[in-house]
Parts: C-alpha cells; sequence; structure tokens
C-alpha cells in the first residue's frame, strides 16, 4: 500500500511529494491533467519571505494580518512568516532559479500591494511560477521513489472506520478504479472556474474541496474569493493577469477620463490590498457602466525586459505596454477558504491532509496578501509530510481546528453522505453556473443577488463523465460559498455586502460547514501571542542567515 497519495501537482503537492519521498516514504501523485497543468504555473508576481534587512519576520506577518481583515488565524501566521525564509532557500536549493541583480547578485526583491517594503522574489521576470514547477517537475521526474499520473480525475474519498483510505479515480482510459494509501493529501487547487471572468486555469473546479466536504470534513471561508483587480480584459479565458508588481514599479491605475483615482481609496494608493483595488475598480464600473478602467505602465523602462510575460499577453491583445494604456477588470484569482486543517495540515478526518489553495489553514484570514499564496504550499506542505513521519493520524486543536474541532464533535452524529442521497432535480450548465455567480456573488454582493444564485443551485447532480463531475463540485463549492455570504452580514475582506457595508464585531469568526448540516459559526480565538522568535529583532532574525 502507498504512504501517501498526493492529489494535485503545484506547488503544494509536489513539494510535499518530493519531501515524503526524500524521507522514504511510497509516495504516488495523481492530477487530473498534465503534470505542469497548474495555478502554480499562472503565478507571475514571485514568492514573498522575509529573506534580509530590513524586512523581519514581524514585518511581514504585520502586513499579512492588516490585509486578512481581522480574520487571519495568528498561530498560522506566525508559522508563515517564521518558516517562510527556509523553505524559500529549500526551493533554490532544489533548483529554483530566482532573478538577481547583475552588479552583485543579490536576490531582487519586487514590492506588491499590502507589502511595506520590497519582499518578493521573483524569476523570469514575471514568470515565478513557470520556474517554480519547472523545478519542482524536474526534481519528481529524477527521483525514483515517486511515480506520477497524468490524466486521473479523482471522484472521490474512500471513507473506512471514519477515516480516509484512498480515492476511487477514473483511468485515462475511462474505468473507475481505486487508488489505496495510508494517507492523502489534498492540494487540488482553488475554484476559480466558478466565475466567468477568473485568472485560474480550467482544472481549478473545487475538486478537492467539494469531495472532502461530501467524506465530511470542515470547511470554512469559501466566501472569501479573492478578485485580482488587474487582469487584462480581453476575450482570453483565463485572463491574463497583469502582475501587482507593475504597480510595484510605478503603474497607476487610471479611469476612463485618464484620472488616478487610488490615492484617494487608501493610504497605500496603488498599491493598496487587493480587496481595496477590486472594489474600486467595480464600483466604479458599475456606476457608469463600463466594461473596465486602465492601468498606466507607461513609466515602466525596459517592460519587455522586467515583464516579459505581460509584455506578450499585452502585444497579442495589440497593446504597447510602453505607449498604450492597458484594460483592465478584476477577475476571480484565489480562494482563501477551504478544507480546514491544524497547524500541520491535518483535516477533521482521520488520514486526510490538505495544504496550498485548497486548505483552510487560517493563514489568509478574508483577504490574501500579494505572493503570500506560493509561500503557503511551501512552508504547510512539508509540515504535513513532517507529521506523517511522526505516525499522526488525527488533528491537533492548533490554527483553525482550535475551534473548529468542538462544532464537528458535536455535529459528527450526522453520517449521511452525497453518495447516499438522490440527486436533485434540475440541472445547470457551467456557463449559467458561472453567469449567476458572476452577477450574484462576485466582488460587490447583497441578499437579493445571492438569493437568487440559491435559486438555480441544485443540490446535486447525476454524474459520469470528468466534466460531469466537475460541474457538481463546483455547484457544490458555490452552494457553500453562497450560504455564508448570506449569513455574513457585514463587509470584510474579499466580501463586500452592499446592504452590510460595514465590518460587525459579532461577526469575527468563520461559518463550519458540514455536509448534512446547516453552517455553523464560530468565534475567532484572538488570545494567541505570536511565537517568540517572530518577534526576534531585525539584527537577531538575520545574523546567522545568508541568501
Amino acid at each position: 500500500m502507498l504512504d501517501l497519495l498526493v492529489l494535485g501537482s503545484g506547488i503544494a503537492g509536489l513539494s510535499a511529494a518530493i519531501r515524503a519521498a526524500d524521507a522514504g516514504l511510497k509516495v504516488t501523485v495523481l492530477t487530473k491533467g498534465a503534470i505542469s497543468n497548474t495555478a502554480t504555473n499562472y503565478a507571475q508576481g514571485g514568492v514573498a519571505a522575509a529573506l534580509s534587512e530590513p524586512d523581519s519576520p514581524a514585518l511581514h506577518r504585520a502586513d499579512t494580518l492588516e490585509a486578512g481583515g481581522g480574520l487571519c488565524d495568528i498561530e498560522a501566521v506566525d508559522v508563515l512568516v517564521r518558516e517562510g525564509p527556509r523553505r524559500v532557500r529549500d526551493l533554490m536549493a532544489l533548483g529554483a532559479e530566482f532573478d538577481r541583480a547583475a552588479i552583485d547578485g543579490e536576490l531582487e526583491l519586487a514590492r506588491e500591494g499590502g507589502h511595506s517594503l520590497a519582499r518578493v522574489v521573483h524569476a523570469g521576470g514575471d514568470a515565478t511560477g513557470a520556474e517554480i514547477e519547472r523545478a519542482l517537475v524536474a526534481a519528481l521526474d529524477d527521483h525514483p521513489g515517486i511515480e506520477a499520473r497524468e490524466r486521473w480525475f479523482t471522484v472521490d474519498l474512500i471513507l473506512e472506520g471514519g477515516a480516509v483510505v484512498g480515492v476511487t479515480a477514473i483511468a485515462p482510459d475511462g474505468t473507475l478504479q481505486e487508488v489505496r494509501a495510508r494517507n492523502v493529501l489534498l492540494a487540488t487547487g482553488g475554484a476559480g472556474q466558478l466565475f466567468a471572468v477568473t485568472t485560474n486555469p480550467p482544472v481549478s473546479t473545487g475538486d478537492g474541496i467539494a469531495m472532502a466536504y461530501r467524506a465530511g470534513a470542515a470547511i470554512a471561508d469559501t466566501e472569501f474569493m479573492q478578485f485580482h483587480p488587474t487582469a487584462l480584459d480581453v476575450a482570453l479565458m483565463p485572463r491574463p493577469l497583469l502582475s501587482e508588481a507593475l504597480r510595484g514599479e510605478g503603474a497607476v491605475l487610471r479611469d476612463e477620463n485618464g484620472e488616478a483615482f487610488m490615492k484617494a481609496e487608501h493610504p497605500l494608493g496603488d498599491l493598496a490590498p487587493r480587496d481595496v483595488v477590486a472594489r474600486a475598480i467595480t464600483r466604479r464600473l458599475v456606476a457608469r457602466n463600463l466594461a473596465h478602467l486602465f492601468l498606466d505602465a507607461t513609466a515602466i523602462t525596459d517592460f519587455a525586459q522586467r515583464f516579459p510575460t505581460v509584455a506578450r499577453a499585452a502585444q497579442a491583445a495589440g497593446l504597447d505596454p510602453e505607449h498604450d494604456l492597458l484594460p483592465v477588470a478584476p477577475a476571480a484569482h484565489y480562494l482563501s477558504g477551504g478544507i480546514c486543517t491544524d497547524l500541520d495540515g491535518a483535516t477533521t478526518l482521520p488520514g486526510l491532509w490538505a495544504c496550498g489553495e485548497v486548505a483552510c489553514s487560517g493563514v489568509h484570514g478574508a483577504n490574501r496578501l500579494a505572493s503570500n499564496s506560493l509561500l503557503d504550499g511551501l512552508v504547510f506542505a512539508p509540515r504535513a509530510v513532517e507529521a506523517i513521519l511522526d505516525g499522526r493520524q488525527e488533528p491537533l486543536a492548533t490554527g483553525v481546528l482550535r475551534s473548529v474541532l468542538s462544532v464537528v464533535s458535536k455535529q459528527h452524529a450526522v453520517t449521511t453522505r452525497v453518495s447516499e442521497v438522490s440527486a436533485a432535480g434540475g440541472s445547470i450548465t457551467l456557463e449559467a453556473l458561472q453567469r449567476a455567480m458572476t452577477f450574484g456573488a462576485g466582488v460587490l454582493r447583497d441578499a437579493g443577488s445571492l438569493t437568487g444564485v440559491l435559486d438555480v443551485l441544485p443540490l446535486s447532480l447525476p454524474a459520469e463523465t470528468p466534466a460531469q463531475y466537475e460541474i457538481n463540485n463546483l455547484v457544490t463549492v458555490a452552494r457553500t460559498l453562497v450560504t455564508a455570504a448570506l449569513r455574513r452580514e457585514e463587509s470584510r475582506g474579499t466580501h463586500t455586502r452592499l446592504d452590510f457595508t460595514e465590518q460587525s464585531p459579532q461577526l469575527l469568526g468563520r461559518f463550519i460547514h458540514l455536509f448534512g448540516s446547516e453552517a455553523s459559526f464560530v468565534p475567532l480565538v484572538t488570545h494567541v501571542q505570536p511565537a517568540e522568535d517572530v518577534l526576534l529583532t531585525d539584527s537577531a532574525r538575520f545574523s546567522t542567515e545568508v541568501v
């Protein structure tokens, strides 16, 4: 039997697989597409980490908490910023090559929205994800202890005795097969395909969240879908992303009259957190009946050399970033919630682990800080492997699970699973689902728009093919998103209610979804103190670290 079955081949999944195989575990990776067909491969900006002075983990922590709208789990953030620099160096040791200054060979660091200083390492200018995926796939190909199976579509988790012991999957030849393992790690990414306009690849259909939910794992924070504010508004899908690093290099958002507007919205202006910028753009689009605003990057010198990916996308649309204003509009980008985990990636189901975008460790709160996503996978994947090596099966009361486990224990008497429920009547196409979610549960929401989405969502759909299962999975995630968004009668982070425009102290917490039960509200644990080494002075923190 396998020691570890990894579902997904992005930064989280491959980091876990390589680390586990290095430790002698028998590992198989299943991915429903080609090995490199991942959201990681599309990432442009880079990886945020406090690598050298004047930065520090304490500053990175403060920026992450500020962006998170009050809902970050402080323990999880401390883990992220404390272990992040070491994991970036591990990635470089594995072969990832980040951009360095020609003069002294030091790592080039970019500043992005919500960051107080430049701390984002990047590769190929704006092709960081592609370089990371290249390095990880090369390491996987060279590793004799890892079997990679491409084009295997996972249908559901196998439960025996209340524990996860494997999956059922559709093999490339169309047969339904079981793949059993002592541990299953979900690293299947997010659900950007819920929306008609997204930066995510077609494989981002919420599969991991949906199958974990059907098996009885706790899900939270799915109402916090982050919309990247500056996707290039052209007739392509996924939408080409205009990296936040552009604004870090001096690009400015302008309205249809050429007026810069972000300084009036936030003290950081064009470098405000993503939720602030996406709202500012969307409000103008709706009020003025516009399809897009503009990003002015004409002040950036050597544009094609610094941002080759963006330059190619613009040129394909007949635009020259050095002379033309670039049309931009928000696009679904990153799901801050997902499967609830402890600080080691353990879910509420024994034998099931999760890391990366599919997980809800609490590290992102209500709004992810730019370039913390790749770091999330780098940090929490190794922690999951270490816990597996230690023989762990059950979750610990750490991170978001400090409060979630009590809800799970009370509601686990509900044993019905989706496989035991007859499919409800009705149907929905992918296009209809995306249209409903975009207009009813997008950047700006209210009770009427959200209720309208619920009215068109079937409870479940019959499925036999991967495409049908993907729609079913998206419907499952959509229902958790919309029901939580209706219950959250406030505006916080990436969740903006037009009918409840302020934050509510009574809603400082999470809505926990368990199959067969109504979502339960769990207050946030706020008394956790920061880890001691996060509060070290800069000189103490970096005295022994060399990049």
